[in-house]
């Protein structure tokens, strides 16, 4: 044991490998990150949608008609003090926090708003809630059974 040599090695070959490991549990690690990202906002996408189905079914027991914009509906919701008194009951909490009426326009991933469509012409009111990134929608022109009906649910 005492006349062993050390092993030897180089310090540069050692360094390649500590580095390599790292990209591969960097490599390993990152996908799921991004899955995980990935669903909170589809997650949040969908509470807010729900939100503003809540906020449409609340405006139209009122007023028998639905908000044909999403900044319509948000100012009503800020400045309605039936819908203010009813915030806390009427809309879910979002996964961001507590729940914030501007954010119920825009899609947490794109930041872009909702596509709502309207149709108020016939006897029977609906709208159509779509949104930018894919995660779904809610209700349906066409199709009169589809009123409020979400597309994940």
């Amino acid at each position: 044991m005492i006349g062993q040599p050390k092993p030897k090695g180089s310090i540069i070959l050692k360094i390649v490998i500590v580095l390599l490991f790292g990209v591969l549990v960097y490599t390993i690690w990152e996908p799921f990150e991004i899955i995980k990202t990935q669903e909170q906002q589809r997650t949040e996408s969908r509470l807010r949608m729900a939100n503003i189905r809540n906020a449409q079914m609340f405006y139209f027991t009122q007023y028998q008609t639905y908000q044909k914009d999403l900044d319509s509906l948000v100012y009503w919701i800020q400045t309605d003090s039936l819908a203010v008194a009813k915030r806390d009951s009427l809309f879910k909490p979002l996964i961001t926090g507590v729940f914030e009426p501007e954010s119920l326009k825009y899609s947490p991933r794109s930041h872009e708003q909702y596509a709502l469509a309207v149709d108020d012409t016939s006897t029977t009111h609906r709208y159509f809630l779509e949104c930018p990134d894919g995660y779904g929608f809610v209700g349906s022109l066409e199709d009169v059974s589809q009123l409020h009906r979400a597309s994940w649910e």
